[in-house]
């Protein structure tokens, strides 16, 4: 034991909020002009805090579960430069954003299917929230239709990420699933031009290896030079 790090999890936010903002950079559309947010939380404040790295959207249109929640957000948010409006129904955000990122710890899908049906425009969805078996924040059907499905880890997508359901319904086949890795590798892969329609979805369970490199990272920045 060379050190004992405490954080209190800021490393770990900052690093999931990190890796939301590489999703987007690689898929998200060109010329967004909204950025949707499910969810009211603290990663929901991190990942659109990190999301200035990679686009210059500042409109934002957020779902909470509860009024205050979702006031208290806006509120904050505008403080720091951004024009959030509240969204009335969840589905709200797949109808309008081009960037959605999930930050829910919801355990019944609350994103449906049916609100892309008729979508002709380009979509990335950054789903956080789904990191433990059981949690599911959007439906299965919807996962389903996306042309594109990254994962930070295949493995744990299929067992405690949002693409869990999906596989285990037959929605999705697990070997079409691309890990975070490959497709920083495969710029055949990433949104190039504004006229890509696909819809792209990115899930983020939570690689402790990530962690376990950022703590070296600020090991070393802090430790005395010999």
């Amino acid at each position: 034991l060379h050190a004992l790090l405490l954080d209190n999890g800021i490393l770990t936010e900052i690093r999931t909020a990190a890796v939301g903002a590489l999703a987007a950079k690689l898929l998200a559309p060109k010329n967004i002009q909204t950025i949707g947010i499910l969810g009211t939380g603290i990663q929901a404040r991190y990942q659109l805090g990190m999301l200035p790295t990679v686009t210059a959207c500042r409109n934002v249109l957020v779902w909470g579960r509860t009024a205050p929640k979702a006031e208290a957000f806006r509120e904050e948010m505008a403080q720091k430069g951004w024009q959030v409006s509240i969204a009335e129904t969840a589905d709200q955000l797949l109808e309008t954003c081009e960037l959605l990122v999930t930050t829910t710890c919801a355990r019944d899908a609350l994103l449906s299917h049916t609100s892309i049906a008729s979508r002709k425009t380009a979509l990335h969805i950054t789903c956080i929230g789904a990191d433990a078996p059981g949690k599911i924040e959007l439906d299965p059907k919807l996962i389903a239709k996306a042309d594109l499905l990254v994962a930070d880890t295949v493995q744990q997508a299929v067992e405690r990420g949002e693409f869990q359901r999906a596989v285990a319904d037959d929605l999705v086949d697990r070997t079409s699933i691309v890990s975070l890795g490959n497709l920083v590798n495969q710029v055949d892969l990433h949104r190039k031009e504004q006229d890509d329609p696909r819809i792209t979805i990115f899930d983020s369970s939570g690689v402790a290896l990530q962690d376990c490199v950022v703590s070296q990272m600020v090991y070393d920045a802090l430790r005395p030079s010999s």
